[in-house]
């Protein structure tokens, strides 16, 4: 990929931060000074093609640090006797566990009687309502 001004680095950041805040690609050229939508949306994509992705692992790893100071900031307040604050570190704390998936799966069971297994037998039911059609067909048939 050939390099590109420092111009053009910096108007193809412009409307990648634009278009994350949820800019349209009109409102963009006004901002960023395209002809039109068209063009912001060429830079759009240029931009899309030269900036890296980030894995899901680096996502987390950047998630997680804004979750960590976040809460830094939060249990300062905490531990100089704001308690209003507990609940934010408690939700911090939850994200923080949902994005790591730290939190280990609930196992429910389901029971019969006596905490024994549950009884199902859908192939006796079954033939069961077979044999009940079949004599009601017949009592018809014999009048």
């Amino acid at each position: 990929m050939k390099q590109i001004p420092p111009e053009t680095v910096e108007r193809y950041t412009q409307v990648w931060q634009l278009r994350s805040l949820g800019m349209t690609f009109e409102e963009i050229a006004r901002a960023v000074g395209y002809a039109d939508s068209s063009g912001a949306k060429r830079a759009y994509d240029s931009a899309a093609k030269r900036f890296p992705v980030e894995t899901i692992e680096q996502q987390r790893l950047i998630q997680s640090e804004r979750l960590d100071y976040l809460l830094k900031r939060v249990m300062r307040e905490v531990d100089q006797g704001d308690l209003s604050l507990v609940n934010e570190a408690l939700r911090i704390e939850k994200r923080r566990a949902d994005l790591w998936g730290l939190d280990a799966p609930r196992k429910t069971e389901v029971t019969g009687a006596d905490g024994g297994a549950i009884e199902i037998d859908f192939v006796s039911e079954l033939l069961a309502r077979v044999d009940q059609i079949e004599q009601v067909s017949d009592s018809d048939g014999d009048e």
